[in-house]
């Protein structure tokens, strides 16, 4: 009986022992989870002498810490105010990149961008700088209208109204490039002139509508100004827009007259039929493959006595989202 005892003793034991070995865990220790944040690689990039996104060029960021950490790179431009933001999780940043896009207003050419790496819970940030050698080119998202650097893409268009209709040259305002449109008026009138953009019908290669993003530029500082923007199709493809036979299409927003560029962003769901001025309702349909001129209008919100306008610059259509 004792020998039965001791041997179920020595076996208990036994697996005791094997019980309190030590385990193999999945994923990282807990010190890179919960541990103190160090500093083991500085913030750098592989761009120390310049960044050239006109040639598509990609700027890649570098540094290590001691733990996965929520992180946050702050990108901001010294000259434009553009800003991105990249977040992600980890313990260092090589899968971090920067193709030169921005959250609103683009970043400039020859503009020193100041970067600032910081954590999530932890005062800790780390800073860098990028020269931008070239801007990045945003024509290959979607169909560009103009950019007011190519005269042959726009017309100018004025009324009795207009004070001010003029393409200027100055990059250090401009929001891409060197060129964007002065245009204002005064009066009661909604129209003080326009931006006319034509189309080759078939131009827009989304049929779509709820696809299709209007996007633009827009600086103003005179209260209650206004854009409009309409479309004309060609219904009977002669080449032209014939009121009583084609359709027109409209949208108006009103502005932000902080003084400072703004982009604006809508989708096409937004155009509604217009049926002022001799334009008729054909059938209620935006055919978007039949679009053959687009015009930006300088307006006002109501119907007032006073001045309107704004710089406008870089017009362009995206698919899927807005830019």
């Amino acid at each position: 009986m004792e020998k039965i005892f001791n041997y179920i003793f020595l076996i208990l034991l036994f697996n005791l022992l094997i019980s309190c070995e030590k385990e193999d865990y999945i994923g990282p220790p807990i010190e890179a989870q919960f541990g103190e944040l160090i500093i083991h690689e500085p913030l750098s990039t592989d761009k120390p002498v310049g960044v050239d996104f006109s040639l598509n060029d990609t700027v890649r960021f570098f540094a290590e810490f001691s733990i996965n950490a929520n992180f946050n790179i702050d990108i901001v431009g010294r000259n434009s105010g553009a800003n991105f933001s990249i977040s992600d999780v980890g313990n260092n940043l090589s899968n971090v990149f920067w193709t030169g896009n921005s959250n609103d207003i683009f970043f400039k050419q020859y503009e020193w961008c100041d970067v600032v790496l910081s954590f999530d819970n932890s005062d800790t940030t780390l800073s860098d700088s990028i020269l931008i050698l070239g801007e990045r080119d945003f024509s290959n998202l979607g169909y560009l209208l103009t950019s007011y650097e190519d005269p042959t893409e726009y017309g100018l268009v004025n009324s009795q109204n207009t004070t001010q209709l003029q393409v200027l040259n100055n990059s250090s305002i401009a929001i891409h490039g060197s060129n964007f449109l002065d245009i204002s008026g005064e009066g009661s009138n909604t129209y003080f002139g326009a931006t006319r953009v034509p189309l080759q019908s078939g131009s827009i290669n989304q049929t779509d509508k709820s696809n299709i993003y209007f996007n633009g530029f827009f600086k103003s500082d005179l209260n209650g100004s206004a854009v409009v923007i309409k479309m004309f199709e060609d219904e009977n493809s002669d080449g032209s827009y014939d009121q009583g036979i084609d359709e027109a299409w409209t949208y108006k927003f009103a502005l932000n007259t902080n003084g400072s560029w703004n982009k604006e962003s809508f989708n096409f769901d937004n155009f509604s039929a217009d049926q002022t001025a001799g334009n008729v309702l054909i059938d209620g349909i935006l055919n978007v493959e039949n679009v053959i001129r687009l015009d930006v209008v300088c307006s006002q919100n109501g119907n007032s006595f006073g001045n309107f306008g704004y710089f406008v610059d870089y017009l362009i259509l995206t698919y899927n989202s807005s830019l």
